[in-house]
């Protein structure tokens, strides 16, 4: 006797459907990594050194990677300051074994065109011994101690030229340069205006003090335009004629002029920078 088995479920759940089953096909098919089969995988040792090779690059990779990131990376960069309003200060501190105090007068230059002549305001002067050790104190420009020539010039003050004709036309030659500047179109030497009452007047007591054999120490500071420029010591005094320096010396001077000079500091003020020039001793060859 056949019995007739019950197809329908018990617990009233779905029979899938040939749609259902069509979609899930489709879903298949987007999987970009297919699963094989246990009995078609196969491993070899081949397999195994690749990924051995694979996960040390991989580690390298990462490890190097890190430590690019971890490190400080410093960038350097130059701008160029185009202000021409500010000036840079520039301290300095030279000895000149070999010249005196009256010899040994400062000028800057640069190529705008500014010209600072014998500086004197913010320059210091003292006198060296022949051993190098100070007599007396630091001075600045002090006027020559006559008492003429503490008293101040009146109003109406008018210089002589000393039957010189100024090259600009001035009847009153009331300083140095003025008096300098008459005597090169005569054929006066510009050491005889020396001794005008202008240029004694000029003179500061370290020069008039100074004597023979002695050295001098210069420093303070000079304040310049941000261009390229330069400051030297030259040989004789130095006066400023028509845009030029004009350099007074004897003749023969130049023969016997010694220049040695010991730089114990030069700084440009730049944060965390030492001077190049500190300490820098030069010896000229006779």
């Amino acid at each position: 006797m056949l019995r007739q088995r019950n197809t329908g479920r018990d617990d009233g759940g779905a029979v899938p459907t040939e749609s259902s089953f069509s979609t899930r096909q489709i879903l298949k098919k987007v999987d970009v990594y297919p699963k094989l089969h246990r009995e078609f995988k196969v491993q070899t040792e081949a397999g195994a050194t690749v990924s051995l090779v694979a996960m040390v690059i991989m580690a390298i990779l990462f490890l190097s990677e890190l430590r690019d990131f971890l490190t400080v990376s410093k960038h350097e960069h130059m701008v160029v300051d185009t202000s021409t309003t500010e000036k840079l200060q520039i301290t300095f501190d030279i000895s000149y074994p070999a010249l005196t105090c009256r010899e040994a007068h400062m000028n800057a230059m640069d190529v705008a065109g500014d010209l600072q002549v014998n500086m004197h305001h913010t320059v210091f002067k003292t006198r060296l011994a022949a051993d190098g050790t100070p007599i007396g104190e630091a001075m600045t420009h002090v006027p020559n101690a006559h008492p003429e020539t503490l008293e101040p010039l009146p109003a109406d003050y008018c210089g002589s030229c000393y039957g010189n004709t100024h090259p600009s036309g001035l009847t009153c030659c009331n300083t140095c340069d003025q008096v300098k500047e008459a005597f090169m179109t005569s054929d006066k030497t510009l050491d005889d205006a020396e001794s005008t009452e202008q240029c004694l007047r000029e003179r500061g007591k370290e020069e008039v003090d100074s004597k023979n054999g002695e050295g001098c120490r210069l420093h303070g500071s000079m304040f310049v335009n941000r261009v390229a420029g330069n400051f030297h010591v030259g040989l004789g005094r130095t006066f400023h004629r028509e845009g030029r320096l004009v350099h007074q010396f004897l003749p023969g001077q130049q023969f016997t002029y010694n220049s040695s000079h010991i730089i114990h500091e030069y700084v440009v003020p730049y944060p965390g920078m030492k001077g190049p020039l500190d300490n820098v001793a030069k010896t000229a060859d006779r």
